[in-house]
């Protein structure tokens, strides 16, 4: 941020209200804010865009020649990414973004280096984007700082739109501007001095931080050096006494080389929980990108790998997924390192909702720790044994750090374990759920009865697919294991075989009697994706649940179109969509779109949801589903629910009868799941 100071900024804000208030025209306000935003960014340009919902265009009140009126029907770029996501973005090298358009990015033709875009949101009511930015005359890189102190802005500049443009207020609302105006402006200095102390003290600490790191450093060069020649000594000298005191030499080299860079670690992670922040995520998504970042290196090492994630998870949380995240990776690194080949390790993840926590642990068949090692593992440098660095490297920091970043996320990392049996290190944090739905409704399916085909030597995997078919809600009764078969026994309804034990008899076998077959994968990516219909494959080294459910629901995955004209749109509902289960596809013409409907239809595979532009090539939204009902003729099980998706997200009286649903642009993440409940009651 710039070097304002808060006394310049206290009176920079009262002389910018008072000059608002005596402002002659929108032109001069606009002016008066521009100049407020680029003394506060410290940036030698600023834009206040207004949207225009009647042309879906963001507007800025300049006397100027440069370009004051951008359409965001069907339009690219950094801004109108921003603008359809309804979401802020730093750009420090905007020219070199995949997105950048310099008609919508560079309005004023300037050698633009980079900007900053936060959203102008009034209770969930879009009024328009706010920019600063630079050129390469006057180069900054923004920073989270900077985005924290422009969003304090957001509220000044609310009214601010309200005093220029009154009709945009809401007609609910009895809004008094001016004072107002007054109270938000007094709101911006004190927003931006508690941004200013948050940037002191992170400052202060990177300081700290940073001389040690550099003491460390130096301490480290010469050392990695001094090994470095005793290996050239080592080469050369002959002596066995010499040779041993090099040897011995070379130890105490290496043991400084591995203190410093454990301490260095330890350096990176204060940095790293210094920075870090919380995220919306999605929790199983997060959790299997972690798991399965180690799935080549267990099926390298023959070890049975399995990774259960709850399917009960709520399907967003908030949570500081840095921390999460390394707490990971350390702890299935130790099961890896210590878990011998051929042995087994397992992530589980279970939810507790009535309790809204997450249960983890890392369990895994090796070597064990000994009870009376067990208090100390947890402290910074200690090893269960002496001998443990010397047989499999490290020095002992990982679970310190993941305690202390356990107790930081709310939990406290516990341990049981025996020697030459195995170890479970788990834990229990909070979540911070920002949408409760679970990925996955129960099955409740009493004519499905499931055989799974394998060999004592699957007998631990098939234990996981097993964890996975019971908290779907299908009872232990519904599904039993086959030894190999040629021939399915009769009564089966589905069938899941590890690869071992597949057949071309088999297969066709089942593909003649229509029943579903999933391989399970047992050699990593050894298998080609099948072609057959009834067949799919999963790797026992991967997270499986989707294909698992896929399989054996009756409320198969929601199928749904998307049909508009404009790719930016096709890109946002889908973006929207990703954490649902559902297969979307999407078409930009409308007869196109009519004739995939028609041909589910007829396939006995009908769409659950469409999503129709009301204005496309050939033919309009409203004539596709004008044409589809015709074809449905009044059936309601299998009804399409079709949402209209327009610029306006009116209704009018001859298309009410025939959308379910209407939903303006830009899309609204909250409207567009409103949509998806909706069809899911139905369905």
């Amino acid at each position: 941020m710039g070097q304002i100071t808060l006394p310049e900024l206290k009176t920079l804000v009262s002389e910018t209200t008072q000059k608002i208030q005596a402002a002659k025209d929108n032109t001069e306000i606009n002016r008066i804010v521009e100049n407020l935003i680029t003394h506060v960014m410290d940036t030698d340009y600023a834009s206040l865009w207004v949207f225009h919902k009647e042309t879906a265009s963001l507007v800025r009140a300049r006397d100027d020649e440069s370009t004051n009126k951008i359409s965001m029907l069907g339009q690219h770029g950094v801004l109108a990414k921003c603008f359809f996501t309804l979401s802020g973005g730093i750009f420090n090298y905007i020219a070199s973004e995949k997105e950048y358009l310099p008609e919508v990015d560079n309005p004023d033709n300037i050698r633009i280096k980079s900007k900053i875009i936060v959203p102008i949101i009034d209770n969930e009511h879009f009024l328009g984007m706010v920019t600063a930015y630079s050129s390469i005359k006057k180069i900054k890189n923004f920073t989270p700082d900077d985005l924290a102190i422009l969003e304090a802005l957001v509220p000044f500049l609310i009214n601010v739109i309200y005093l220029m443009y009154p009709e945009m207020k809401h007609q609910e609302e009895e809004v008094y501007i001016s004072q107002r105006l007054l109270e938000s402006s007094e709101n911006i200095v004190e927003k931006v001095e508690e941004v200013q102390q948050q940037q002191q003290q992170k400052e202060e600490s990177e300081q700290t931080l940073s001389f040690l790191a550099n003491t460390v450093h130096d301490i480290r060069t010469p050392a990695n050096s001094l090994f470095g020649f005793l290996e050239l000594m080592e080469e050369q000298v002959k002596d066995k006494r010499l040779l041993q005191y090099i040897h011995n030499a070379k130890e105490s080299a290496q043991f400084i080389n591995d203190l410093t860079t454990s301490i260095l670690d330890r350096v990176s992670s204060q940095r790293e929980r210094i920075k870090t922040e919380k995220e919306t995520v999605n929790p199983t998504r997060f959790f299997a990108n972690v798991a399965e970042t180690f799935s080549a290196n267990m099926y390298n090492k023959h070890i049975t790998y399995n990774i259960f994630i709850d399917p009960a998870l709520p399907k967003e949380v908030h949570i500081d997924t840095m921390m999460l995240k390394r707490v990971l990776m350390n702890l299935l690194n130790n099961a890896y390192k210590f878990t011998p080949t051929g042995g087994e390790i397992t992530l589980l993840i279970q939810y507790v909702p009535e309790k809204k926590k997450v249960k983890i642990a890392v369990n895994d068949t090796g070597i064990g720790i000994a009870p009376e090692k067990q208090t100390e593992i947890f402290k910074a440098f200690t090893q269960a044994e002496e001998n443990t660095k010397e047989q499999y490297g490290g020095t002992g920091l990982g679970l310190a750090i993941c305690a202390e970043y356990v107790s930081a996320l709310g939990g406290k990392l516990k341990l049981k374990s025996q020697l030459d049996k195995g170890s479970s290190f788990y834990f229990s944090i909070p979540l911070e759920i920002t949408n409760a739905e679970s990925l996955f409704s129960l099955i409740h399916n009493t004519l499905l009865k499931t055989g799974i085909m394998l060999s004592k030597k699957n007998l631990a995997s098939a234990r996981n697919i097993a964890r996975y078919l019971t908290s779907m809600g299908i009872s232990k009764a519904q599904f039993r294991t086959l030894g190999k078969k040629d021939i399915i026994p009769e009564g089966f309804t589905h069938l899941i075989c590890y690869e071992s034990m597949v057949t071309q008899t088999l297969k066709e076998e089942a593909l003649q009697r229509n029943i579903p077959l999933l391989i399970v994968e047992e050699n990593f990516l050894s298998l080609p994706q099948q072609q057959e219909d009834t067949v799919s494959i999963i790797s026992q080294y991967d997270y499986y649940a989707n294909e698992l459910y896929e399989l054996l629901a009756e409320n198969q995955p929601l199928k749904i179109l998307v049909a508009d004209d404009d790719k930016i749109n096709l890109e946002l509902i889908k973006a929207i969509l990703t954490d649902e289960f559902c297969h979307i596809d999407t078409v930009t013409d409308g007869k196109d779109a009519l004739e995939m409907l028609k041909t589910a239809y007829e396939n006995g595979t009908p769409y659950h949801i469409a999503y129709l532009d009301k204005q496309m090539p050939t033919l309009s939204g409203s004539e596709v589903i004008r044409q589809y009902r015709k074809l449905e003729k009044g059936e309601t099980s299998n009804r399409l629910f079709a949402v209209s998706i327009s610029g306006d997200g009116r209704k009018d009286q001859q298309s009410a009868t025939l959308f379910d649903m209407f939903v303006g642009k830009p899309f609204n993440k909250k409207a567009i799941q409103e949509t998806i409940e909706l069809a899911k009651k139905l369905h």
